[in-house]
């Protein structure tokens, strides 16, 4: 099938002047930002011209428009564009048409004859690594001085436990109970604490850190290596771990301190954990929002029944 040129890429800036309906699209700005409250209407509007572009190409008036002329652009629109993005497009371009057809632009409304494709729950691009990769990062980090001593210890607390950056560098010396073996994680975003089994592993990494670090007043556990040493800042970590995932050339979608959660949590999927205990280890209190962090591609997931308002502790 050959790619016709009709139509440009919606995103795209406009390869046509669309002088004829100026005036319509400014109304259409208008109505999105006075009347549907959109902030931004911007790529509402793009979709809009490409496809009045289309119609003019075809030397068709407003008027006598018909589903084959938005079948032919929703076509032409996917050589350029993802499922995804196709999704969004279809979108804005439903929108227009309910605004042409409201404001008796049409004939009738033809917003029903644009076909959005399917997009589910937890569908994109992994954001995960493989338990070997999450190991061979670890293991590249330099522990020979006391930033990498520091490094390692976040990066471990990120793997072992799946926790959020902010998690991590909201630690307090005091929150490190080594009598009874346990780390409590105050700063979490549903607000309640959570007491974690301190790992061999993780205890090991963080006496080691402690030994080297900054003297400081302050009782946060990880300190800037600048003076006065103050606590790491979240999006420090999250550098940290960006720079040490690209380091060990892994190709993964938005490396950051959240690909070791997504890891976290797709280990425990393919590990055959009830989604119920992966949506309480990584803090979540809807089990839709721990749909987001997997892909289903390690085991088919049989059964998942959501309950509208279930929470979990």
């Amino acid at each position: 099938m050959n790619q016709s040129t009709l139509s440009y890429p919606c995103y795209c800036q406009p390869q046509r002047d669309i002088l004829t309906h100026a005036k319509l699209l400014e109304n259409y700005r208008s109505h999105l930002v006075q009347m549907r409250g959109v902030p931004d209407p911007k790529l509402n509007v793009r979709v809009a011209t490409c496809f009045l572009s289309l119609l003019e190409a075809s030397e068709c008036p407003l008027e006598d428009v018909s589903t084959a002329h938005i079948h032919t652009f929703i076509t032409e629109q996917g050589f350029h564009y993802q499922r995804k993005t196709m999704a969004s497009i279809a979108s804005y371009l439903r929108s227009f048409l309910r605004y042409l057809a409201f404001n008796r632009l049409l004939p009738k409304d033809l917003s029903g004859a644009v076909k959005r494709p399917y997009m589910f729950q937890g569908e994109r691009e992994p954001r995960y690594l493989q338990d070997w990769q999450v190991r061979q990062i670890l293991d590249s980090v330099d522990r020979s001085t006391s930033t990498g001593k520091r490094d390692y210890a976040m990066l471990l607390l990120l793997a072992v436990y799946g926790l959020r950056a902010n998690e991590i560098t909201g630690l307090h010396l005091d929150d490190i109970q080594w009598v009874v073996g346990k780390l409590l994680i105050r700063s979490r975003k549903c607000g309640n604490p959570m007491e974690l089994p301190l790992t061999n592993e993780a205890a090991g990494a963080l006496v080691a850190y402690l030994r080297v670090r900054s003297q400081s007043d302050s009782r946060s556990v990880f300190l800037s290596h600048f003076s006065p040493h103050l606590a790491i800042k979240a999006h420090s970590l999250s550098e940290v771990a960006r720079k040490a995932i690209l380091r060990s050339g892994f190709n993964v979608a938005h490396p950051g301190s959240h690909t070791f959660r997504y890891s976290r949590a797709q280990a425990l999927f393919a590990a055959q954990h009830p989604l119920s205990d992966i949506a309480s280890a990584l803090g979540h209190r809807d089990l839709r929002t721990t749909l987001g962090y997997l892909s289903f591609t390690v085991h088919p997931l049989r059964e998942v029944t959501i309950n509208a308002g279930e929470e979990l502790a």
